[in-house]
Formats: C-alpha cells, structure tokens, sequence
C-alpha cells in the first residue's frame, strides 16, 4: 500500500511541477512582450502659426457732378498688408455698382471706368478688364452688377498696392441727351483675404 501511494504521490508532485513549469512559460512569454517606456528624455513638440494682419483698405471719394460729356475725374486708392504682419496674403477686389441710369440710346461706352494697379513691393497688380464699360443701366439691369478687378491678388508683409481708378462721360460727337439727369454709383470692395502657404 505504501508502494501506491508513493506512486501517487510522484504522480502529484510531477503535474505541479508541469503546471509550475507552464505557469513560469506564459509568465515568461507574457513578460517578452511588455515595453518600459522611460519618460526621463521625453521629447517636446512646439507649433505655432503666423497671424495675419488685418489688410489696410483706403480710398478717396470719386464724383463727378453735374457733368457733360467729355468730363472726367479721378482718385486714388491704397490695399496695405501692415507693418507687423508676418505673412503674405491674397484678396480680390470688385467694382460693384450700386445705381446706374445712364442708357446706351445714343450709342455704347459713353460712361467708362479705368482702374491700374502699382505697388512699392514685388506684386504689381494684374487688372483685368478695364476699362469697364458701366453704359448700361437700362431697366436698371445693372444695379448690383460686379466686376472683377483682381483676383487672388498676392502682398506681401509691408506691402502697400496703389490704386488709380478714373471715370470718364466720354464725348462720342453726337447728340447725348438721352443720357441727361442720368446718375451713377459704385463701390470698390475687398474680400475674400487668404494666407499664402510658401
């Protein structure tokens, strides 16, 4: 009897000592996966982003009263990027008008605007289209029409682009009386400022 139990005894100790065995495996394989992260030299990361500055509109008023044809007048006027800006943007500028009366009866381009660019930096302004024929406010179909004056127009910080803008009730050598106690008026109007990834 002594004999069995000896048996079962060795048969007792040897599937505790499997089962330590296996236990140590899976610890040991559970500890080949496991990372230490030592924060001792962690590494910082900074961002920071340029602010724009506000664009800078100036502009003198334009009018030509009671005129006649042949008369014309002119003005100017500024779009700065500031002192204080660190980026360069991009804006659009429009030629929007708001009344206009004049009628092409005795015939087209009698009332015509000229808007030029010129700058103290590196971006020149590209006008299109001007000179801008405004001769048709018949039925008032022009009121609130647009005309694009640049387009994603580049400046760069301390920039300032000069603008000359003139209007002209052309003389054509003929009659213009359907064009008498006629009224115009526009606006110039910046928008759509973006900041220049480079």
């Amino acid at each position: 009897m002594n004999n069995g139990n000896g048996n079962g005894n060795t048969v007792l100790l040897t599937i505790i000592g499997i089962a330590t065995l296996l236990v140590a495996l899976v610890g040991a394989t559970f500890a080949y996966f496991t990372a230490t992260v030592n924060n001792d030299q962690a590494q910082s990361v900074s961002v920071t982003t340029a602010a724009p500055v506000g664009l800078v509109y100036l502009g003198q008023e334009l009018e030509l009263e009671n005129t006649i044809p042949g008369n014309s007048a002119s003005a100017e006027f500024t779009v700065e990027n500031p002192e204080g800006s660190t980026v360069a943007q991009t804006y659009d500028l429009h030629l929007i008008i708001d009344n206009n009366t004049f009628v092409t009866d005795d015939g087209d381009e009698q009332l015509v605007i000229t808007i030029s660019g010129a700058s103290n930096g590196a971006n020149t302004p590209t006008v299109g289209n001007s000179p801008y024929n405004v001769t048709d406010g018949t039925d008032k179909a022009s009121n609130g029409k647009s005309f694009v004056v640049v387009s994603t127009q580049k400046i760069d910080p301390n920039e300032k682009q000069t603008y000359s803008i003139s209007i002209e009730f052309k003389e054509l050598d003929i009659p213009q009386d359907t064009n008498t106690n006629k009224s115009f008026s526009a606006h110039i109007e910046i928008s759509n400022p973006q900041t220049v990834q480079e």
